[in-house]
């Protein structure tokens, strides 16, 4: 996935909801490191935490992968 992709999900997370970058690991059963790689770029989630993500944040697939490629 790409930095856009990342700064994506960050926005997601802090618009959505009150958590943490350490909340949203201990939601999707990751470490804070492999969370926060996908929010800088570095790392990808699996459809599964795809799925979880989807869920907290209140959006669909769609709403998670549209994003702006900049």
């Amino acid at each position: 996935m790409s930095t856009a992709f990342g700064e994506h999900l960050r926005k997601l997370r802090k618009s959505n909801t009150n958590y943490t970058q350490e909340d949203m690991a201990k939601k999707l059963n990751i470490s804070r490191s492999t969370y926060t790689y996908y929010e800088t770029g570095k790392s990808e989630p699996c459809l599964s935490s795809i799925r979880i993500m989807c869920r907290l944040f209140k959006v669909d697939f769609n709403t998670i992968f549209d994003y702006d490629e900049k």
